[in-house]
């Protein structure tokens, strides 16, 4: 029997993989690495999944003197449960990933009963935005202190072609709607 655990479950434990941390040092990285954007990790929650996992055993907390200011602080550490399960875990989602459904989707599903140019507009709005976000995700990598290491390399290809053929599709989707007859005329495409 396999048992769920949740992407910022996932998350907090493959950063507690790489080496034990507390709580506003996993914020930090968090913060650095720019997960937000590619995995769902409330600043809130944080503390909140720490205590989570380790009730269920996979973290064990002690807490640690502080390097020179300032409080003590809990730092976490796997535990061999913690280990299994967070390999269990990232093996599954990498041979089975959770299908997460787009709002983009329902927009599409709309796009016949919709005005045709507010539906280009909106459109080219994503359009833009991800071609932004492409930009950034590209400098961040030549950036990124770790872009040398293979796994992190293969982490940011990822991303890159997944947004470059989500621009090319765009592009081309705007040109149909270019060249649509107004035909749709706010009709569905049922009717």
């Amino acid at each position: 029997m396999e048992t769920e655990i949740s992407n910022a479950e996932l998350a907090l434990l493959s950063l507690i993989v790489e080496q034990p941390r507390h709580a506003y040092e996993i914020e930090q990285v968090i913060e650095e690495r720019n997960m937000r954007s590619w995995t769902e990790i409330g600043f809130s929650s944080i503390y909140r999944v720490l205590s989570k996992l380790e009730q269920a055993g996979w973290l064990s907390g002690k807490m640690e003197p502080p390097k020179g200011r300032g409080p003590a602080r809990k730092v976490y550490h796997l535990t061999p449960a913690g280990k299994k399960m967070w390999q269990q875990a990232s093996l599954q989602t990498l041979a089975k990933p959770k299908r997460e459904y787009s709002s983009f989707l329902l927009g599409l599903d709309n796009l016949g009963a919709l005005p045709p140019k507010r539906a280009q507009q909106a459109i080219q709005t994503y359009l833009k935005d991800q071609q932004a976000t492409h930009k950034f995700l590209s400098q961040a990598v030549e950036e990124h202190p770790m872009r040398e290491n293979f796994y992190i390399g293969i982490f940011f290809d990822y991303l890159l072609h997944q947004l470059a053929a989500e621009i090319k599709w765009l592009k081309k989707l705007n040109e149909r709607l270019e060249k649509q007859p107004k035909a749709l005329d706010h009709k569905r495409r049922s009717e």
